[in-house]
């Protein structure tokens, strides 16, 4: 682990704490949780022609703490967990993960926030398919500031690592600093821009990179939920091997009835330049999107829709793969059977193309689920859940089906407090994707 960088965001932390602290008068709440989940999957080693059945159990203990008054709030969960296979021993583990999230209002507006997630985990790579011990752990400190009804700008430095135990060529260490602004310049007309730097270094290469990136969106309101644009995007990575340089002009809308709710879609024409490696340059269409909406059928019934598409310099789940362009979408169903008892539906398709020289790999990952949830007491749950697994690649790995199932018991005096320190986006997208 790296202790220093985990006590420096911890010292971090507490001086927004001191800093904050007469405002936190109003609620707090301390709440502990433990799990116990048996788990069951067809092919363990997600191969095409090497399945193995595996049982496992995870026993997870863990507390969240909140405190939230008008303006403010601080939430910290911890949450240890320990998995036993049955005959998979060498793979037993313990792990650890641990959320932050503090928001201070010093002034009406403006916002400081804090985030950081960190996780130690033995856990399977994207690049290798195999079980590595590694801590993963991505901080961000931010300021808004609003000097209008719909202007504002806002500043984020990101801090990102990826350490493993064993060195590969995944390990990486990212600083991100960061700048958005939306200005209307009349009540039709209007921009914004975003613009970020950031400087990846490796553990076992030479090869850091060096990354500006830049959009600018000009906007022509249609009605008060509803935007068109026009939009450029640019990226410049300098690397070792040549520079790479993105070019991405497109035209879409942008529809937001609610806050957290909405459909931007645009397309465009995305064009790379390798400096040193002119027959990976390409031209193609890209369809730039960002849903997420909830549909409320009845008292019962509930749906969540959610996709997103992107192209960034690393993807930080393997990193060493390079430039990666990702499409994902996926849907949860929800219906309460009884006061007590609800089931549950949910698929997701997800696309990553990783167009790095070299690498040229498309992995497609669809799956399909079923749940249910049953509670018989207040601070008691059991949930029954079946997961398909549908994998196809193109790199030397292999393509797989797998069949997962499992059951927990979780027990949890009380509800924790909630202010947004995970969206609700945030936390269908967790389920279904991670």
């Amino acid at each position: 682990m790296k202790f220093n960088y985990i006590l420096t965001a911890m010292v971090f932390l507490l001086l927004i704490l001191f800093l904050a602290a007469p405002a936190f008068s109003a609620r707090k709440q301390f709440t502990p949780l433990i799990t116990i989940t048996e788990e069951f999957t067809d092919n363990f080693y997600r191969s095409k022609n090497n399945k193995d059945d595996e049982f496992s159990t995870r026993y997870q203990a863990g507390f969240s703490f909140g405190i939230i008054d008008k303006q403010n709030s601080f939430f910290i969960d911890y949450s240890p967990n320990y998995t036993d296979y049955m005959d998979k021993n060498e793979n037993d583990s313990l792990n650890h993960m641990v959320s932050i999230d503090a928001v201070f209002q010093p002034s009406k507006n403006t916002i400081l926030t804090f985030s950081d997630s960190f996780d130690s985990s033995l856990s399977r790579t994207i690049r290798t398919n195999t079980f590595e011990q590694h801590d993963t752990n991505t901080g961000t400190a931010s300021l808004s500031y609003q000097f209008g009804r719909n202007n504002f700008f806002s500043l984020s430095y990101t801090y990102a690592f990826d350490n493993y135990e064993d060195p590969n060529q995944d390990e990486f260490e990212t600083h991100r600093p960061s700048a958005y602004m939306m200005y209307w310049f009349t009540p039709k007309f209007g921009m914004d821009l975003n613009a970020s730097f950031s400087k990846t270094d490796y553990e076992i290469s030479t090869d850091d990179l060096e990354t500006l990136q830049g959009d600018l969106r000009f906007l022509k309101k249609i009605n008060p939920h509803l935007d068109a644009y026009v939009k450029y995007a640019h990226t410049h990575t300098e690397q070792t091997l040549g520079d790479h340089i993105v070019y991405n002009p497109s035209i879409g809308f942008d529809w937001r009835p609610t806050e957290d709710s909405g459909i931007a879609l645009g397309g465009g024409v995305l064009i790379q330049e390798y400096k040193n490696n002119s027959n990976f340059d390409s031209e193609r269409l890209f369809l730039e999107f960002d849903i997420y909406k909830n549909f409320t059928f009845s008292r019962r019934s509930n749906l969540s829709i959610t996709g997103s598409s992107s192209y960034n310099d690393i993807s930080e789940e393997a990193s060493s793969l390079g430039f990666t362009i990702n499409y994902q979408a996926g849907f949860l169903h929800t219906y309460n059977l009884t006061k007590r008892l609800s089931s549950e539906l949910r698929g997701s398709y997800s696309l990553s193309e990783y167009d790095e020289p070299g690498v040229d790999r498309k992995d497609q990952t669809m799956t399909l689920g079923a749940g249910l949830v049953w509670s018989p007491l207040r601070w008691l749950s059991f949930n029954f859940s079946y997961t398909f697994t549908d994998f196809n690649t193109d790199s030397v790995l292999d393509d797989y089906q797998e069949h997962r199932a499992f059951i927990s018991t979780t027990l949890r005096p009380s509800e924790p407090l909630q202010l947004n320190p995970s969206t609700p986006r945030q936390v269908l997208e967790g389920r279904l994707f991670n």
